[in-house]
């Protein structure tokens, strides 16, 4: 581009995207997380969801330590896919990395456990239905009334850390005022030996109220802390 068609793309570009953001909705909601052993206080993720025209385009989750203190954050971006958004996930303690990006019609896994090891990264074409992080809320709510009603539900959910894709299922396990379903291994002989992942959905507006298993966050061990992390939504949302 030659700079004045240049500079008059840049200005309506820039137009464009001011009224888009004076257009934007924001949702913030928080959960905090407690060590599912002894009951202690660990981090709080505090969540920020940004609606532009009425569609979920894109979060920003701040996770902070006990005294406030940020420590790690991800920016989850769900246009034009919110089963299938990119994500990067970056911890400032030890430079942990771990994420999805798209390039040239090829969706890239990539991560790293610490500052000092390399970028790894893999081009997966991941098989249908495919989840990524947290497109798997709106797994859940696509599919709600069927998991809730004891059907269970089969996906392939990605795990970029391992630069890898593994096969789950969600199974409800009771339903009342709230909905507690389990996310697990779906492998019968696997699911013996790894335990799985306890959620409680409110049945009137489908927020998750409840989560206890393992983190997305590691503990000083490098190793996923298991928590259980309560949810506080703003009246309404």
């Amino acid at each position: 581009m030659r700079y004045n068609v240049l500079g008059a793309c840049l200005l309506v570009a820039g137009s464009a995207m001011t009224a888009e953001a004076a257009n934007e909705d924001v949702v913030r909601y928080r959960g905090d997380a407690y060590d599912l052993a002894s009951g202690a206080f660990i981090y709080s993720e505090n969540h920020s969801e940004f609606y532009q025209g009425g569609v979920h385009a894109y979060s920003r989750v701040s996770y902070r330590d006990k005294d406030g203190k940020e420590f790690a954050s991800k920016l989850i971006t769900f246009k034009p896919n919110r089963l299938q958004p990119t994500y990067e996930l970056k911890d400032s303690r030890d430079g942990y990395v771990e994420g999805i990006r798209r390039s040239s019609n090829a969706t890239v896994y990539f991560s790293r456990r610490k500052a000092a090891d390399p970028l790894k990264e893999k081009a997966i074409q991941t098989p249908s239905p495919a989840v990524f992080d947290g497109g798997f809320d709106y797994f859940v709510r696509e599919n709600f009334y069927e998991i809730c009603g004891g059907k269970n539900k089969s996906f392939y959910f990605a795990v970029p850390i391992e630069l890898d894709y593994f096969r789950f299922r969600v199974a409800r396990q009771e339903a009342g005022e709230l909905c507690r379903m389990n996310l697990e291994i779906d492998n019968v002989v696997v699911r013996q030996f790894v335990k799985p992942i306890k959620l409680w959905y409110d049945m009137k507006d489908k927020r998750l109220r409840k989560y206890e298993g393992i983190s997305n966050i590691n503990g000083p061990d490098g190793k996923s802390l298991k928590v259980r992390v309560l949810f506080a939504y703003p009246k309404g949302k």
